[in-house]
């Protein structure tokens, strides 16, 4: 059974239950486990994912098997494909590697904001464009 965070927060304070706690062997999900599920739960095929993140199917495929890590705006179109949301975003991001979302960024808001609203994937983009902010389809530096 997974541990709540304050409960793990708790063992970290106390000396014994924190080292006992980081000498476990812990094996974390990976950003590809994260993303079959999500999929797997949407109903949603590696093709349709692939299409509507703008992938190629050879990166697609790469990603799924856990040998490329996608980046954050890749996650993002990803996110709102699905509809997730905002926990599951972050969630995402965080196994990904990637910054999570950050309220005080406008560009974050905005995909904060279309995502508590259930905006499909072109009403962010046309949010954002209307900012102007980069646009989720940009390549990334």
């Amino acid at each position: 059974m997974l541990e709540t965070t304050g409960k793990l927060f708790h063992r970290l304070c106390g000396r014994e239950s924190g080292k006992a706690f980081l000498s476990q062997d812990r094996k974390e999900p990976t950003c590809a486990q994260i993303l079959q599920e999500l999929l797997e739960k949407a109903g949603v095929s590696a093709t349709e994912w692939m299409t509507a993140a703008d992938i190629s199917k050879s990166y697609g495929y790469q990603v799924l098997r856990g040998e490329r890590i996608p980046g954050r705006d890749i996650l993002l179109r990803t996110a709102l494909f699905l509809k997730l949301n905002l926990k599951e975003t972050q969630r995402l991001l965080a196994v990904g590697g990637c910054g999570v979302l950050y309220p005080k960024i406008r560009r974050d808001a905005a995909v904060i904001f279309a995502l508590n609203q259930k905006m499909s994937l072109l009403e962010t983009e046309d949010l954002l464009v209307s900012l102007p902010e980069r646009s989720l389809y940009n390549k990334e530096n």
